[in-house]
């Protein structure tokens, strides 16, 4: 009898242990310690430049250190695999952008869409064609007949050729009827660079990663993928692609996800904490000066509505574009 109490007392005992450790982890502050915010692209891109803009900000809400860390390989695939190995409790976040959606399709990752918890979106970045200062190509009508003249010759250089830079490319291309090189790169920042030095063409890219230089009149723009023309210094005289008959609206958009198991309640944290970062001033006044609108700022339903409809958008681009089957 006695060692019945005493089981049972151990039981009781035990269930309000664990029901207390439950309640400390969920009444414990968040954050409280360091957050790890993953890059998968290398330095200087468009997604490494819009990650730590809004990371300035983003630690003065939070009151922790933001640590931003590049992790480059599989178009995104090796950060989302990395994130995806630590603890599910909201200190491990990552940059997610468009070409990650063609990533999960081509099972580059083992994350599956349904693993993604969308924070928020921060940037709706348009596609444009850039080409150095003493490029020969003047005009996208130079550029094009050279193209259609000297099939497959033209060097076009790209984050990543099964990305949005990939699709812009081989959609224009089928619009306009010529084809091309495309020469893929690890970075935005290193396309750029390879521009500048003449290994390639032509850039394409955002005017996030290249407005620096075509402000200074390093580079020129001679085509842009936007449903109006890119407002951002330099780009005022850049037509658009539908102003030139090709109907065709590219960008590269960009946010922030977790990974499902992050506790809801620190998931809505890091949602109103990013939000509030983006729409500080540091934020807006970078979406300006790189022609985007403020209304590329969404919160976490709207992003992951939108995540929600691209990813037919991309199975379909990439089945034509023979990557992916049927």
């Amino acid at each position: 009898m006695h060692r019945l109490w005493r089981t049972l007392a151990f039981g009781v005992t035990l269930i309000v242990l664990v029901g207390f450790a439950q309640a400390t982890q969920s009444a414990e502050k968040f954050p409280s310690k360091q957050i790890n915010w993953y890059v998968p692209s290398g330095a200087g891109g468009g997604t490494d430049i819009f990650t730590r803009t809004a990371a300035l900000e983003l630690r003065r809400i939070l009151k922790v250190p933001i640590v931003v860390v590049n992790m480059s390989g599989g178009a995104g695939a090796r950060a989302l695999d990395f994130v995806a190995r630590q603890p599910r409790d909201g200190y491990a976040i990552s940059s997610f952008f468009s070409a990650m959606v063609g990533s999960i399709h081509r099972g580059l990752t083992k994350v599956k869409f349904d693993d993604l918890v969308p924070l928020a979106r921060g940037t709706d970045d348009p596609q444009v064609l850039v080409v150095r200062a003493e490029s020969p190509f003047k005009t996208v009508e130079d550029l094009v007949k050279d193209a259609k003249a000297r099939p497959g010759l033209q060097r076009w250089g790209m984050a990543s050729a099964a990305g949005i830079d990939g699709v812009t490319a081989l959609a224009f291309g089928k619009a306009a009827g010529f084809k091309v090189t495309l020469v893929p790169f690890k970075s935005g920042g290193e396309v750029t660079l390879n521009a500048l030095g003449g290994h390639i063409d032509v850039a394409v890219g955002n005017p996030s990663e290249v407005g620096a230089q075509v402000e200074a009149k390093k580079m020129r723009g001679v085509l842009a993928f936007s449903s109006e023309r890119v407002k951002a210094e330099g780009f005022g005289d850049v037509p658009t692609a539908k102003e030139k008959g090709w109907n065709l609206v590219l960008s590269n958009w960009r946010g922030v996800v977790a990974l499902k198991g992050i506790p809801p309640d620190r998931a809505k944290i890091l949602e109103a904490a990013l939000l509030k970062a983006m729409k500080h001033k540091i934020f807006q006044d970078y979406l300006k000066n790189n022609g985007m609108p403020a209304s590329s700022v969404t919160n976490a339903a709207d992003f992951g509505a939108f995540i929600r409809s691209e990813i037919p958008v991309w199975k379909e681009s990439l089945i034509e574009m023979g990557i992916m089957k049927k």
